[in-house]
This record gives C-alpha cells, sequence and structure tokens, in this order.
C-alpha cells in the first residue's frame, strides 16, 4: 500500500473509536494515524457505510417533530451520492483487493434497501427521535483530555425510555451476536447522553445497535443500561488508554485479525521493511486539551 498520506496529527480528544483502536485493536496504528498523521484510504466497506448512514439519518431528521419519512425513492440518491464521494479517493491497488466506488454505491444501495424494508426500520418508526447525529464533548472523568463523540440517534423507544441507536453495517451479523464485545462503545456513549439534558438524572438510558449485513439481513441488539457499573468500566478503560500514551506504551499487535496487507495500510512498512516500526519511529505524548478539546 504506497498511497498512505501523511498530515498532521488527529488526536483531539477520547472518543469510542480511539480507545477501541488503542487499547483492543492495535496500539501502534493507533499512535501512526492519531500522532504522526499518516491516512490510510477508504475501502468500499466503509464507503458504503458511509452512505447506508446517510439514508437513514436523513429518514430520522424528516420524523423530528413528528412528520412522516421521507420515502426510498428520495433516500437512495442520497446514499449514492454520499457512498460515491467518500469512494472517489480508493487507490487503484486498494481497490483490486476489495474494490472500487463501483462497488461502494451498490454495496450502500444493498444495505440501506434491506435496512428500509426490514423489521428493524418498523420498529424504529415507533421510536422518537431527539437528536440525529449529535457531537458531544465533555471532559474526561480523569482528564486531561476531552471525550467525545458523534452519536447515530438519540431518542425514545415506544416505551419513552432514553435510548441510544447505533446503527452498524456489516459483511455478517455473526460478529453481532453479544453486546459483550461492544461495551466499550456503549459505555461511551451512555456515559455521553449522561451528560446532557435529555437525561433527568433519574431514568434508564439504553443502548441498542441496528446491524444491516450485505447478505441481505437485519437485527436489533440490545445493549447495556447506563449505571455505576457502566460508568466504573469506562472509567477504567479511560485511565488504561491514558497510562498507555503517558508511558508512550504503543506497540506492533501481528496477532490482531486485520495486522495484514490486505486490510492495514501500514503494515508493509511496519512489519516488512521496518521503515514504520516502533523502532524506526518516535512519537511524544498527546498534549492536554484545550477546553474545546
Amino acid at each position: 500500500m504506497d498511497e498512505i498520506k501523511r498530515g498532521r496529527g488527529t488526536f483531539d480528544g477520547w472518543s469510542k473509536s480511539s480507545l477501541k483502536q488503542l487499547l483492543e485493536n492495535c496500539s501502534w496504528q493507533w499512535a501512526l494515524q492519531k500522532l504522526g498523521g499518516l491516512e490510510g484510504p477508504p475501502t468500499p466497506h466503509s464507503a458504503a457505510g458511509t452512505g447506508m448512514h446517510a439514508g437513514i439519518e436523513e429518514h430520522e431528521r424528516s420524523r423530528i417533530g413528528g412528520a412522516d419519512p421521507v420515502d426510498l425513492v428520495t433516500l437512495l440518491p442520497i446514499v449514492g451520492h454520499e457512498a460515491a464521494a467518500d469512494a472517489a479517493n480508493i487507490p487503484s491497488d486498494w481497490a483490486r483487493i476489495h474494490g472500487d466506488e463501483q462497488t461502494a454505491v451498490e454495496w450502500a444501495i444493498d444495505l440501506f434497501t434491506t435496512w428500509y424494508d426490514s423489521p428493524v426500520r418498523r420498529q424504529m418508526l415507533t421510536y422518537t427521535p431527539l437528536a440525529v447525529e449529535p457531537h458531544i464533548e465533555v471532559p474526561s472523568p480523569i482528564g486531561p483530555h476531552n471525550l467525545r463523540g458523534y452519536l447515530d440517534w438519540v431518542g425514545r423507544d415506544a416505551d419513552g425510555v432514553l435510548t441510544v441507536v447505533d446503527y452498524k453495517s456489516s459483511s455478517s451479523l455473526s460478529r453481532w451476536s453479544s453486546p459483550d464485545k461492544h461495551i466499550l462503545e456503549a459505555a461511551v456513549y451512555l456515559y455521553l447522553v449522561a451528560t446532557t439534558d435529555w437525561w433527568s438524572g433519574d431514568e434508564p438510558i439504553r443502548m441498542e445497535w441496528h446491524v444491516v449485513s450485505r447478505k441481505g439481513d437485519s437485527k436489533i441488539l440490545e445493549g447495556p443500561t447506563f449505571d455505576a457499573e457502566v460508568q466504573a468500566f469506562l472509567i477504567d478503560q479511560l485511565a488504561s488508554a491514558q497510562r498507555m500514551v503517558d508511558s508512550r506504551g504503543w506497540k506492533t499487535n501481528p496477532s490482531w485479525g486485520l495486522c495484514s496487507d490486505r486490510w492495514c495500510p501500514f503494515y508493509h512498512g511496519c512489519q516488512v521493511t521496518g521503515a514504520l516500526s516502533p523502532e524506526s519511529v518516535s512519537f511524544d505524548p498527546p498534549a492536554a486539551a484545550s477546553s474545546h478539546g
């Protein structure tokens, strides 16, 4: 993978994806991207997910305030446009492995159509949206970096319970059989919502994942409810992340399932030539966040 771009380091606070990448996937990939400013190319998988998300977001925004949702004919061009825009910069060698812009658009249309016709959407229509894609950023409970995130959907379910929904596209539903592998993501989102005026302070906050696969099926996976245990877990994970960056403890993770030249754009420099290995490249820990993150 030759077409790697270098920019400024992009670390500007802890998010669910940043914490997951550092603590669960590959902390060295985190350092290369967040501190070194290396940017990998998009894939049709990610671009298709972007297109699907764009369609669902437009569908749900149209329902805020009690209006009827926009229809499929109106939404499909939005899905295709957003997938194509995200996939436009897929380089030729990456496209030979994963697929090109056309692949991304076709997958996005299939994913969104599956969602639109699914029981998942029909259940969603019984929910009341409060916000779509809100950005929430607050001081981390352990500092010095802010905790932030874009949440796909916040609202109330059919019983009026405050609920966070995250949309997921996947090649298969098999990895979404249990919420246990996704607790970190849930903890971040639930904590963020608990800092807002949407939460009264004495009611539950639920987490759900609405998952759509390229095989044409979908499901709703229920996650945890916000409580002291979830908050304690999040604080522990933030403390672990902070210790790792303070000690420059990032390292490669060859046992990670995506550590290969097929999935990691930095693999050749990291694992083959060594030009991007921890022995060849060093970074300072990120500076503390400003009041705006």
